[in-house]
């Protein structure tokens, strides 16, 4: 019995390693490969888990050109720590090139020798803090700039109240003139000097003005009393890449996005009619072809007099308000729209929010003045109690419980997720968030499996005993079976001789542990422990899904296993089969301790049985005519002993009746063998969508291969009559087999199309091509290209794939050029489709 390990696994310090709210990833080699990143990383990045072992320049090519991927080369190579604040990079988030800001770190971390082995990647988003910060700056300087105005208004009213002065003070000097000569002269003189004074003091002031626009980011415009702009400032010109000239030929209205320009120029037009101030918001068009959002307030001026002079308006670049705002508003949408049930709870655990799908679920008409403990069920409420407390300390919870409806009474389970929500400047928590799935469904399948087995467990009671009355049978048969003993026994001897081995799996560490015969069985090295990857490279890869769902079913559901694989040896090439058995061990609590079994070497047998079913396949129907006859003699002898009243003879021939029975059965079951191992398929026809089907066959794909791009073209939209999971197969198989001829990073191309008479598949990769000879016989049963020896197969899967395309009245064919790859079609006739409407 294998011992608890105090450590954790690779698999759960990787899980804690993912709980981290800080971005982390890890990253090896001169290119910065990727080991590891948690969902935080990857948040950041804006990619899944299939960038692992990808370059950094592969993952996020856009980095490509920015100082980062010099960056890690340098730490890799020099094994330096770099780290810098507020730095800006350019990463593509949902198709769109944006600017995100980060506190970072790349640090070397190294071993005893002082060799670097991996670098260490830490980010923090501090993009908020940033843009909240330059927000702030450009309000600052927003108002400086219209106390500046406000001065500079101030200034222009005293001197015009100067000039209204100077007016009042020259009607008098006339008045004087008219008195003397003399002195209307020296008034003259004096009124000439102060006038060209003033004069100065405007054009100094006019000049300061145009200092102050010219040197500010904000978008500075002047216009006249009818509306026409008299003056655009520098930003201006740069924003719209128009020149000052066309810009006050109105060349700035057009530029308004045609969703904001009737309603902006409204407001202004209303304006400008009433002389009042206006604000108003519109996106721009810039000289880079994009939009930027402005937010314009348009002052009114006036003259010395009170008349009306026009506007002096500015505009600031509210983009990325706006971006956020409508981030914000998606993501409202969102959980709106979302059929988990997700609750926002304060730290007295009142219920500040609940989602439309969660209040329907407690039947509820809304969560004011509702407590969180109320929506769980009355039974489970310990446990939410001992669990809530935990958040606020910052542990985060899952918990499978039961919420309930308070109309109905009735009880459902929620996978009740927890986490806390922290406050980005302080740190401190601020309340309590859970985003929720509903497992009824799951819980009451369970449910029903656990009835499920205790039937079986009846059912295998019932089949030891026919098992006792087969053992019966197999003894009646030993005298009339002598060659089936012998292979027996030839089955024995090559066990004593030692072509089996033992293997276990440690069901906590997952762990596994081989002998030397199954090391030296599938080429894997004797002076280290067995790598579950080494063994699934030595299984042919169609059989990966069979010995995978075998260890999930021996792990989850404590169920035995015996199967068969071919085997590529790992080091010679060798291709053998193998029967891998295998049994779950508990403890006397029943949990499992451990799974273990033997590894067989059935090379022999699997020949003498492909072999022997083309034997069995043309014997049994001659075996069972010469049996006709014998059952027909006897029935003739039967009724004769009868009619003599001869009990000895009658017994006998009773007994003789019997073996033939069995002897019929036995060639029967031989025959059914044979007819499915001649690839005797039953096509069970069924109605469903072909698009569904291409997107479950890719999703599959991807789950065991993640080193292939699979690119799925628009599709052609239709309903098929055919067998679901055969089609399934074939879809499936040409997949792998473009996958397993074609190097990592290709891509896999599937494209639909419709004619009048038929729909065509088509899968195209990007591999090693097919030679002209070996084209017309893929399908053929067996049949293998000559000269890939070092890829897996048995050449059965186009075989079986043409079988079921065959018996839907369909073709299947290939195209291939050597060193650029192969195209795979097969179609179904019209009279199997019909288009989705």
């Amino acid at each position: 019995m294998s011992q608890s390990s105090p450590f954790l696994s690779n698999d759960q310090l990787l899980e804690v390693f993912n709980y981290t709210p800080t971005a982390t990833a890890v990253h090896v080699g001169e290119t910065a490969i990727i080991q590891s990143a948690n969902d935080a990383m990857l948040r950041i990045w804006g990619k899944d888990r299939c960038v692992i072992g990808k370059s950094l320049e592969d993952a996020l090519p856009e980095l490509k050109g920015q100082p980062f991927i010099e960056m890690f080369r340098r730490v890799w190579m020099e094994g330096l720590v770099i780290s810098g604040k507020d730095t800006a990079a350019d990463l593509l988030i949902d198709g769109e090139l944006k600017t995100f800001y980060f506190d970072f770190e790349y640090r070397a971390i190294k071993n005893d020798e002082g060799n670097t082995i991996c670098v260490l990647h830490t980010a923090v988003d501090v993009s908020e803090r940033v843009l909240r910060r330059e927000a702030v700056e450009r309000e600052r300087e927003k108002e400086e700039a219209l106390q500046r105005e406000q001065v500079l208004n101030e200034e222009l009213a005293a001197t015009v109240e100067e000039l209204a002065a100077t007016n009042e003070e020259l009607v008098a000097t006339n008045e004087e003139l008219q008195e003397t000569q003399e002195t209307l002269h020296v008034l003259n003189n004096e009124l000439e000097l102060r006038v060209v004074e003033r004069f100065n003091q405007l054009s100094e002031s006019e000049k300061r003005f145009k200092t102050m626009a010219e040197g500010t980011d904000i978008f500075i415009s002047v216009g006249d009393e009818q509306g026409n702009a008299i003056y655009f400032n520098k930003p201006w010109t740069t924003l719209t890449g128009r020149s000052m000239k066309d810009l006050l030929a109105f060349g700035w209205a057009d530029l308004i996005h045609p969703e904001d320009s009737d309603r902006y120029m409204s407001i202004y037009l209303s304006a400008l009619r009433d002389k009042i101030a206006f604000t108003g918001e519109f996106r721009i068009l810039t000289r880079k072809g994009d939009y930027r959002w402005l937010l314009a307030n348009g002052p009114p001026r006036f003259h010395a007099d009170g008349s009306f002079a026009g506007y002096i308006s500015s505009c600031i670049d509210i983009t990325e308000r706006k971006l956020i705002e409508l981030e914000r508003l998606n993501l409202n949408k969102l959980i709106e729209a979302s059929s988990e049930f997700i609750a926002l709870v304060g730290l007295d655990m009142s219920i500040q929010y609940l989602n439309p799908a969660a209040l329907r679920k407690l039947g509820w008409a809304n969560s004011k003045n509702r407590n969180i403990l109320e929506v769980i069920f009355p039974a489970d409420r310990p446990a939410a109690e001992r669990l809530l407390p935990g958040v606020l300390g910052g542990n985060n919870f899952k918990q499978e419980i039961r919420f309930w409806n308070e109309k109905t009474g009735i009880p459902f389970w929620i996978e009740w997720n927890g986490f806390a929500i922290k406050d980005q400047e302080t740190d401190k928590i601020t309340a309590i968030a859970s985003v929720s799935p509903d497992i009824t469904e799951r819980k009451l399948y369970q449910e029903e499996l656990q009835d499920i087995n205790v039937e079986m467990a009846a059912a295998n009671e019932e089949l030891a005993a026919t098992n006792e009355e087969l053992a019966q049978t197999h003894e009646d048969l030993i005298q009339y079976t002598k060659k089936l003993a012998d292979s027996e026994e030839r089955l024995l001897q090559a066990i004593d001789t030692g072509k089996m081995g033992t293997w276990s799996i440690d069901p906590k560490t997952l762990e596994i542990t081989v002998s030397g015969f199954v090391k030296n069985l599938l080429g894997l090295p004797f002076d280290e422990p067995a790598k579950m990857d080494d063994i699934m490279s030595a299984i042919d890869l169609d059989y990966h899904d069979i010995f995978n769902t075998a260890l999930s079913n021996a792990l989850n559901n404590h169920s035995s296993s015996d199967n068969e694989y071919p085997i590529t040896n790992l080091i010679t090439g060798e291709e053998k089969w193998v029967r891998a058995t295998g049994r779950v061990f508990v403890d006397q609590h029943g949990h499992m301790t451990e799974y273990s079994g033997l590894f067989i070497d059935i090379t022999e047998q699997k020949l003498d049985e492909l072999r022997k079913n083309d034997f069995i396949g043309m014997v049994s129907h001659e075996l069972k005519t010469p049996l006709t006859a014998i059952n027909g003699f006897v029935q003739v002898l039967q009724r004769k002993a009868k009619k003599d009243e001869d009990n000895y003879e009658m017994i006998a021939l009773e007994k003789t009746n019997s073996q033939i029975r069995k002897m019929t059965t036995m060639i029967n079951g031989f025959l059914n063998v044979s007819r499915l191992e001649s690839g005797k398929l039953l096509i069970e026809k069924t109605n469903f969508n072909l698009d569904e089907l291409l997107k479950e066959a890719i999703e599959e794909t991807y789950i065991s291969q993640s080193s292939h791009q699979i690119i799925l073209n628009p599709t052609c939209g239709v309903d098929i009559h055919a067998d679901r999971d055969k089609i399934g197969n074939v879809i499936s198989n040409l997949i792998s087999n473009g996958i397993k001829y074609s190097d990592n990073g290709t891509r896999i191309e599937i494209t639909c199309n419709t004619s009048e008479n038929e729909v065509e598949l088509q899968i195209k990769d990007e591999g090693i091509g097919i030679k002209p000879d070996d084209i017309d016989k893929l399908f053929e049963r067996y049949y293998r290209v000559q000269g890939n020896h070092t890829i897996s197969g048995f050449g059965i899967g186009l075989y079986l794939s043409a079988e079921i395309i065959e018996r839907h009245g369909g073709r299947i064919w290939a195209e291939s050029e050597e060193g650029k790859g192969s195209v795979f079609h097969f179609t179904l006739p019209l009279n199997q489709v019909c288009h989705s409407e």
